[in-house]
């Protein structure tokens, strides 16, 4: 199974606490790998495995937390 990355671009995150979230909810997929979270640029860097999770999915998580995906 290769691993692919993909960049989710995050608005409405305003803290530290803000990127915990999002990293903590993405890291809860079954299938994501890795979730760095960064504040400064609002985005999201995900590594994950194609055939257990879909970026849909974690656009979801992110949409559940209450922020926006661009």
């Amino acid at each position: 199974m290769a691993e692919k990355k993909v960049t989710i671009l995050i608005e409405g995150m305003h803290c530290n606490h803000c990127t915990a979230a999002v990293a903590d909810g993405l890291k809860k997929l079954n299938g994501v790998k890795s979730a760095d979270v960064l504040l400064t640029t609002g985005k999201a860097k995900v590594v994950y495995d194609p055939d257990a999770v879909k970026p849909d999915a974690m656009v979801k998580v992110i949409r559940d937390l209450g922020y926006n995906v661009k």
